[in-house]
């Protein structure tokens, strides 16, 4: 029996012209209005996603269900898987300052990701949204956020969709796709190179 597809729901984060705090508000409705989206297409029978705290990590659902979410100004994300951990992540594709990158990417990552052997090439936005994505993504499955950056190494490019990278040690792949000028990475531990998603993309403006 085939493995159903994994579901990553994406949307438009409603009007930003409001104060900060309120802008941070609307994004999170709206990535829990993504989320519910998607898990209500992959047949999850919950409707209550919690985390352990304000700022926490997801907590399964009542199911046993994993879920992660994503947002910023422009784009939010939502997945749920019903047994593996999993993680997605956004980001506009944007160039990032020298000290950045060289802060989530060691001298071997960036020569993957296109910089000259001299260094003194530079990696691209679209390499670094790629990079940051899937690093995001890996840690948020592994459930320790930003803190495990260190353990998380990029080691292969495979075509513009797959990466695959490691967590002490152990491999996985992230999974991407594009929408306007924004990279959606996703990851769930344990996948292989035949994982399917379906990408639930937002209507388009007129």
């Amino acid at each position: 029996m085939s493995r159903s597809p994994v579901i990553v729901a994406i949307a438009r984060t409603p009007d930003q012209d409001r104060p900060a705090p309120e802008r941070v508000l609307a994004q999170r409705r709206s990535a829990r209005e993504a989320l519910a989206l998607g898990a209500h297409r992959a047949g999850c029978p919950d409707t209550a996603f919690e985390k352990s705290s304000p700022r926490g990590k997801p907590v399964p659902t009542a199911s046993g269900w994993r879920w992660s979410i994503s947002h910023d100004a422009t784009f939010v994300a939502g997945t749920v898987h019903p047994t593996d951990d999993i993680g997605v992540d956004l980001e506009r594709i944007a160039l990032r300052r020298r000290m950045l990158v060289e802060r989530v990417a060691n001298g071997t990552e960036r020569k993957l990701l296109g910089e000259s052997t001299s260094g003194q090439g530079e990696i691209d936005a679209l390499g670094f949204a790629r990079l940051w994505t899937s690093k995001e993504a890996v840690l948020k499955a592994e459930g320790v956020g930003i803190a495990g950056l260190s353990a998380c190494r990029l080691t292969g490019l495979f075509g513009p969709a797959v990466t695959e990278l490691t967590y002490r040690g152990e491999r996985r792949l992230v999974q991407h796709t594009r929408i306007d000028e924004h990279l959606v990475s996703y990851c769930r531990k344990g996948a292989t190179e035949t994982e399917r998603i379906v990408w639930m993309m937002p209507p388009q403006r007129p």
